[in-house]
């Protein structure tokens, strides 16, 4: 008879039967989620900033008048200098966003939708450096997208084109179907004027894929799709004028060239220098490691995009992102996919800490008028300044704001940051009373466009222009910042 078998424990100082590192990788939770549930947070943290952007207050404004029942307008119901001029609101679809949200839940709601196209927006990006693998590899991109939109990331219409741009990205990597596209091109025709980024971009992937003598069959279906997308876009209120928008703009490229966003990058912001690393780092790397006509050229055409016009770095930074992405591949040697005990409990606690800065962001003022002439505007409504037959003359930040706050019935404004909608002339204007070199003419400026009242800062060029007694005008309010004169 077989004597029974017994088992015995290895004695304590034998080495366990599993290798502790494979362990390791087993248990526990993925980098993957750990990254995942931060970003989630970074999201939040710069999606909940109070409202402050002057544009956003306009496409505020206008969703008003539309959900009101005015419709979309036609022409500009504004300002003075351009009263009843033909006006084509891009983004009329973004302004019933916004206006629909205020009126379901106010103003958090809208930063609560702000938050959600952040958020999103981030998780898109981590999900085009797929690619690289590498935990590293990953998050070298993604950081630098995130240091670049935590200054251009805001409520404007913009957020709506970047995530249509990241979702034509995650096509053309065969990471979503492309039919997707339809929808996507459709909403972003409608909320923001960037679409055009899109058949660039995948064009370049095409020529790049060609180049490297590859398949680009991915892209062509994208592209195609995206082309379908474009056209559905002309089904809108305002028809196909939509777009052909974008090429209108070209012909207003001396005004924009006044307009700080436009002009070049000065390099002298964290943001932009971080996007100058990432475009030149993303480059060599590409060059070195990964030789491929298919991410050199996105990142030479959208590089050179951001360095004439600051307005395309926000674009730029997540294009290239895209594209150097497949030159980090291994680099490091820990990959999303590993394992970790430690990274459970710190996924429960990024996303507890989401939650909170929320709830506590969400709770606090949905609005930061710090830059904005608040008493003295609300001085002016009780005097009796503002009226359907006001002319304003003010900075055009400040236009935005009173259209928002007062709206076009209340307030005529001379300018507002709606640089298309102004004769040159506008602009000229507007640009001379700023010049401190050409003070001598403030008076045949202002004599022209004959505002019933001048909302201005007081330091400034016109402001201590007025503030020295000039002939002709009397100021009537002035506080700590700005100041408020009429015709004597």
């Amino acid at each position: 008879m077989d004597e029974p078998t017994t088992t015995q424990d290895p004695p304590l100082g034998d080495p366990p039967t599993e290798d502790p590192p494979e362990a390791s990788r087993r248990a526990g939770t993925t980098y993957d989620r750990v990254v995942v549930a931060l970003l989630c947070l970074v999201g939040v943290q710069i999606g909940q900033r109070p409202l402050n952007d002057n544009s956003f207050f306009t496409h505020l404004a206008t969703g008003r008048i539309i959900l009101d029942g005015g419709g979309i307008p036609r022409s500009d119901p504004y300002t003075f200098s351009a009263h009843g001029a033909s006006w084509t609101v891009q983004s009329w679809l973004a302004s019933v966003f916004y206006a629909g949200a205020e009126a379901i839940g106010g103003l958090t709601l809208v930063r609560l939708m702000v938050v959600g196209l952040t958020v999103a927006l981030v998780l898109l990006v981590w999900r085009l450096t797929a690619p690289a693998g590498t935990l590293v590899g990953r998050l070298l991109p993604t950081i630098a997208v995130i240091v670049v939109g935590n200054t251009y990331w805001s409520e404007r219409p913009l957020m709506f084109g970047l995530i249509g741009l990241a979702l034509v990205l995650l096509v053309a990597d065969d990471g979503l179907h492309p039919a997707w596209l339809v929808p996507v091109m459709w909403i972003w025709v409608n909320t923001h004027g960037s679409f055009p980024f899109a058949p660039v971009v995948l064009g370049l992937l095409v020529a790049g894929r060609w180049l490297d003598r590859e398949s680009a069959h991915v892209e062509l279906r994208a592209t195609a799709w995206c082309l379908v997308g474009i056209a559905a876009g002309a089904v809108n209120p305002l028809g196909p004028k939509l777009l052909v928008f974008p090429l209108g703009l070209l012909e207003k490229r001396e005004a924009f060239a006044a307009i700080v966003e436009w002009q070049a990058p000065a390099w002298d912001l964290w943001s932009q220098r971080v996007f100058a690393v990432l475009a030149v780092g993303g480059l060599a790397a590409v060059l070195v490691r990964r030789r491929r006509w298919r991410s050199i050229l996105p990142i030479l055409v959208f590089s050179a995009a951001a360095a004439t016009s600051m307005r395309n770095i926000a674009q730029a930074s997540i294009v290239v992102a895209f594209a150097v992405a497949p030159a980090l591949a291994g680099l490091g040697r820990t990959t999303v996919q590993d394992r970790r005990p430690i990274n459970r409990p710190a996924t429960v606690a990024f996303g507890v800490l989401a939650v909170l800065f929320l709830v506590v962001g969400l709770s606090g003022p949905d609005t930061d008028l710090a830059d904005y002439p608040t008493t003295a505007s609300a001085w002016m409504d009780d005097q009796g300044f503002l009226g359907p037959s006001s002319r304003i003359l003010s900075p055009e930040t400040t236009g935005n704001y009173l259209e928002a706050r007062f709206g076009p019935d209340e307030v005529q404004v001379f300018v507002d940051d709606r640089v298309d909608m102004f004769p040159m002339s506008v602009i000229d204007d507007y640009l001379l009373l700023r010049d401190e070199a050409r003070t001598d003419e403030f008076g045949g400026v202002l004599g022209r466009i004959a505002p019933t009242a001048v909302l201005w800062p007081v330091d400034s060029p016109l402001g201590r222009w007025l503030d020295g007694g000039e002939p002709g005008w009397t100021i009537v309010h002035r506080d700590d910042d700005w100041l408020v004169a009429v015709p004597s």
